[in-house]
């Protein structure tokens, strides 16, 4: 029970940062060449993205469930249909993109006054609305784009004003470690937290930025190339694994239980981590060399 526990608050407290931190990666890159040009070609991209693994996810939910899809506004914005056993699609974090970017290249238009004033608002509001939550028993949907419109501010000062920011990296690591506690502690006595929209998760990604950051000139480090390049394959592939690998499971009832000091230990949850991690990297190596490259890289 306790090792089932922790394992939970690491999955909240460190895992959740992953979308986030995609967000403030995807306008960070975009904040670097903001002219419309650059706007359409990057927009026209995510739709292409979008639309191919969209259709991709309804085709496997056919074949998975033998039945199709019933219609709804949840289809559109990616997070339906959901897969048996492992739950909703994940492709709601590319329509939030396309939607992100599109605010972020109408912030990005204003004069320096108002974006100032903006960023104030958002990042303030954002953060209070996220702690009030946890006062009124409430959270916000996962897929919500209020949980991510903080993040425009944040990427367009990561690029234009890098130095204020990354000077307080090291805070940011304490605010993120004080608050994670913050959210354990809440939990316990049975305070259901948002998925994303929590300020331990705004600075978790935050911090994580900060400390792969390489602020040379300017120029993104070889690690925030590296997470721009590859994430889009791990967030859109690893979910076909874990769905298989939860389904080997079943049909074959398997137990993966060990003993620990004599106390009987699940160590599923470590194995199917082991196991969708390592496939899903195979996966995006295996399609690098084919015509699908473009959509996992």
């Amino acid at each position: 029970m306790l090792f089932a526990r922790i394992f939970i608050d690491l999955q909240l407290q460190l895992c959740l940062i992953a979308v986030p931190l995609f967000y403030i990666v995807s306008l960070y890159l975009f904040f670097q060449k903001p002219e419309l040009p650059y706007f359409k070609k990057r927009l026209i991209r995510l739709v292409k993205l979008y639309l191919f693994w969209s259709v991709f996810q309804n085709i496997f939910y056919i074949i998975a469930t033998k039945q199709l899809p019933a219609w709804s506004w949840d289809i559109i914005t990616g997070l339906q249909p959901s897969l048996p056993l492992v739950g909703d699609s994940v492709f709601y974090f590319l329509f939030n993109l396309m939607v992100l970017l599109i605010f972020a290249f109408l912030y990005q238009m204003q004069s320096k006054k108002f974006k100032l004033i903006v960023s104030y608002i958002l990042v303030g509001f954002s953060l209070f609305y996220f702690e009030a939550l946890y006062f009124f028993n409430s959270n916000l949907p996962y897929h919500w784009l209020i949980n991510f419109l903080i993040y425009i501010p944040i990427a367009f000062y990561l690029v234009n004003n890098p130095e204020k920011i990354l000077k307080f990296k090291g805070c940011y690591l304490i605010t993120y470690i004080l608050f994670s506690l913050h959210d354990i502690y809440l939990r316990i006595y049975n305070q259901i937290p948002s998925i994303y929209g929590r300020v331990s998760i705004v600075f978790g990604a935050l911090t994580i930025f900060c400390y792969v950051y390489s602020p040379q000139n300017n120029q993104k480090s070889l690690l925030v190339e590296k997470l721009a390049k590859y994430s889009l394959g791990l967030f859109a592939i690893h979910k076909y694994w874990q769905y298989l690998f939860v389904l080997l499971l079943q049909k074959y009832k398997i137990a993966m239980t060990i003993g620990v000091f004599g106390i009987p230990l699940n160590i599923v949850f470590l194995v199917e981590s082991v196991f969708v991690v390592f496939l899903t990297i195979l996966s995006i190596y295996l399609l690098k060399s084919t015509p699908f490259k473009r959509f996992v890289t």
